[in-house]
């Protein structure tokens, strides 16, 4: 395996170095792109203040879905959590959460680059990387369930890049199934629709060893990664448990996602959503998406990169699942793209190898001027065309959450509802934990659960709240 180090560097001090410019990369161009930066004035962005209410109210002893409800993972509201308990009424928190996120990422991103690239050509390429993806729409405001998973699904593609290269056709070892079997679980936590990538990832890896290695050692794969999920899930049975609220927990994460959302009633429909919804982000980013996929065909079809019909096969199998999973059913928010973004890593390889064939190998100083002209006209590119920046000239005090909140903060312990919309920020601003269950409407339609509004109307009519 090749190992990363800068000339005259041992390992270790050449990780540190490689690291620091990955965080070095996921602050600046975070501090332009998401609006959790210190430099915007407020995220609006309705679900990021949900998950923040969420985060907020757990933090105060409010049981999730019990207490307050919303419908994505525990392990995001607990990320939303921590972020409330580092800035009680900002998005500093989620801020400092996106830059670790976002630097992990970069920095498998390199691992993944390194692969088939030249050492400086994979640190050329990290700001090319990082400029494409958060300048996407479908990156949204900041702070969605998909930016954290960046690095997940950045670790599952290096491992089963590297099980090809240097295991394969020996058995996966079980450590690296376990890993990802966590990786897996924390992301079953935090959306769990997201997933069809590991279920891609451990169906293809175990199909792959059943062929070679029987299928008594094949099984130990399957087994092993499930002991992971497993892992990842125990704190929650403990948390979910000890409150008895297990039921609550399932019913609302799992069961009422699956019957409100979905769209699709057969395998045809599921299909036709898939494609719908990878056709209709292409249309959207272009340029970057079409990269993307010329990347992901030429790794599939030519044997230029990928020797191993298996691994094209695995390739294609984690995208075509995370496809399905995303958008079978039926639903096609701008922002669920992105979880298809590290993918793009494959596109920069091809375009990379075919200036290295062409020019060579670049000396680090050269090298460093390369990476300077591509991170300055990355900064200058999202300054120009990022959908976010628009916002950081407005001032805090022109927001209408900060209007409200100086009204509402005028009464001693006030009680707010957020009466028939998403969470627009109101609980955020004024620091108020809901007392009410329901403390938003969701994007769900009242034939399909009545409750929420049946719910806020009685809260009006027994005023239960004070705004």
């Amino acid at each position: 395996m090749k190992q990363f180090t800068l000339e005259g560097k041992n390992p270790a001090v050449s990780f540190l170095i490689i690291y620091g410019f990955c965080l070095f990369l996921s602050i600046l161009f975070l501090l332009l792109a998401t609006k959790s930066s210190p430099l915007y004035p407020f995220n609006d962005w309705v679900d990021v203040n949900a998950s923040f209410t969420m985060g907020k109210g757990m933090m105060n002893g409010k049981i999730l879905y019990r207490d307050i409800f919303d419908q994505r993972g525990p392990l995001f509201y607990l990320l939303f959590g921590i972020a409330y308990l580092l800035a009680n009424t900002s998005f500093i928190g989620i801020f400092l959460f996106e830059v670790i996120a976002f630097s992990i990422f970069l920095f498998f991103s390199f691992k993944l680059l390194f692969i088939f690239l030249d050492f400086y050509y994979s640190l050329i390429a990290l700001p090319l990387i990082a400029s494409s993806i958060l300048n996407l729409r479908s990156f949204a405001q900041g702070g969605s369930p998909e930016e954290f998973c960046l690095p997940l699904i950045t670790i599952s593609l290096y491992y089963l890049f590297i099980f090809f290269k240097n295991v394969y056709p020996k058995e996966m070892p079980n450590r690296w199934v376990f890993i990802n079997g966590i990786l897996a679980g924390c992301v079953l936590w935090i959306k769990f629709s997201l997933l069809g990538f590991w279920f891609g990832w451990m169906a293809s890896t175990f199909i792959c060893m059943l062929i070679n290695n029987g299928f008594h050692r094949a099984i130990k794969g399957p087994i092993v990664f499930i002991v992971g999920m497993l892992t990842a899930t125990l704190p929650w049975i403990g948390y979910f448990g000890i409150n008895h609220s297990i039921f609550e927990w399932i019913n609302s994460y799992i069961f009422i996602n699956l019957t409100s959302y979905s769209e699709a009633i057969s395998l045809v429909s599921i299909i036709k959503f898939s494609i719908i919804g990878i056709l209709t982000h292409l249309v959207q980013n272009p340029v970057i998406i079409g990269l993307l996929y010329f990347g992901l065909i030429v790794f599939i079809i030519y044997k230029k990169f990928i020797h191993n019909f298996f691994n094209k096969f695995s390739l294609l199998f984690c995208f075509l699942f995370l496809a399905l999973s995303v958008f079978g059913g039926g639903r096609n928010y701008i922002y669920y793209f992105l979880i298809f973004s590290p993918f793009i890593i494959f596109g920069y390889i091809v375009l990379l190898t075919r200036f290295y064939e062409k020019y060579g190998v670049k000396k680090f100083d050269k090298s460093v001027i390369i990476i300077l002209i591509v991170l300055i006209s990355g900064i200058f590119y999202t300054l120009q065309f990022n959908h976010n920046t628009t916002m950081l000239e407005t001032n805090k005090e022109d927001l209408v959450q900060y209007k409200y909140a100086s009204i509402i903060n005028e009464t001693e312990n006030a009680t707010l509802l957020n009466y028939g919309t998403l969470d627009g920020g109101f609980y955020t601003t004024t620091g108020i934990i809901p007392n009410i269950r329901f403390f938003q409407n969701l994007n769900i339609s009242y034939s399909k659960f009545s409750l929420v509004m049946d719910e806020q109307n009685r809260y009006i009519k027994e005023q239960v709240v004070d705004y």
